[in-house]
């Protein structure tokens, strides 16, 4: 399904469908959910964080045996990196409060950082670096966009403009996170493969992303709205630990994961989200207060804690 190392820099080559299924390797395959929308005339925008791309996507695949969901045809390496670069969300930093809100809660999971060594993947902003270092630790990230990078440097923090595969053997760390970043990976296999030479032996990794095993992204189906063209990847609690425990990870912990949205952009994701209703979000939007702090779990959002042995 994923192209090979040799491939990845050069365009992708599209069979009619995918030839076997990114975990498993099985070939008894099923299309889930037909492509859906159009790029929009400034493509970054899709992989922006707060992008309001829901259900456009090219179409999904679906193993019949592991489960495992995947988009195909996908885009090569040097594609998503280049889109990855000019990625700027300004929406993103309004809302940098909540985030901040968000990752304070998912500190608590980590511990006390005493010095520990942490490295954040698609630090983006750099906020949950903030946070890190309020907590005692002593973190840097990885960066893919120009203009998020330099945002996170502003605060005072190394970001290096790198992939995971890139980072020197001799850089290792306690922790590393990866927060809502794996399902935007072409080969997570290999990624995941990083991390593991990357954590110190005892150390571990912290990984959310979007859960469609979870009961509100079954019952929408086709509806759900994670389904977009940036998530290359969906994963349920037993795919993803499939593959950490494949790379050489134990799983330690599986949780839900919340996030903590304003009021005002939490209505603008639900009018973008379910369209039909979107006139009634308008409204609210125009009457309710617009800052609110809203933590938000439907459920679909997991948080795996995986050691190195």
């Amino acid at each position: 399904m994923t192209l090979p190392a040799a491939q990845a820099s050069s365009q992708p080559v599209i069979w009619p469908v995918p030839r076997s299924c990114y975990l498993c390797a099985s070939m008894r395959l099923s299309l889930r959910f037909r492509a859906r929308g159009v790029p929009g005339p400034d493509e970054a925008q899709a992989y922006n964080c707060t992008s309001f791309g829901h259900r456009n996507h090219p179409p999904i695949w679906v193993c019949d045996d592991c489960g495992m969901m995947f988009q195909w045809p996908m885009k090569s390496q040097r594609d998503l990196v280049h889109a990855y670069e000019g990625v700027e969300d300004p929406l993103y930093v309004q809302e940098k409060q909540n985030r901040y809100l968000t990752f304070r809660r998912l500190l608590k999971i980590l511990g006390p950082g005493q010095g520990r060594s942490l490295l954040d993947v698609g630090a983006y902003c750099g906020y949950f670096l903030d946070v890190a270092r309020e907590g005692g630790f002593e973190a840097e990230g990885l960066e893919l966009s120009r203009w998020a990078g330099a945002q996170a440097r502003s605060l005072g923090f190394t970001i290096h403009g790198e992939s995971l595969e890139q980072r020197p053997g001799n850089a290792r760390y306690d922790v590393i996170t990866l927060w809502d970043v794996i399902e935007h990976f072409a080969d997570p296999r290999e990624e995941l493969k990083a991390v593991f030479r990357l954590v110190k032996p005892g150390g571990r990794a912290y990984l959310s992303t979007i859960d469609v095993g979870s009961l509100f992204a079954r019952v929408m189906g086709a509806q759900w709205p994670w389904l977009m063209d940036m998530h290359l990847f969906y994963f349920d609690r037993s795919t993803l630990a499939v593959l950490a425990q494949e790379v050489g990870f134990k799983v330690q912990a599986i949780h839900d994961y919340t996030h903590t949205v304003s009021s005002d952009y939490l209505l603008r994701k639900a009018a973008a989200s379910f369209t039909p209703l979107a006139p009634i979000f308008s409204l609210a939007r125009r009457v309710l207060p617009k800052s609110i702090p809203v933590p938000v779990n439907l459920g679909d959002n997991m948080l795996m804690v995986l050691e190195r042995p």
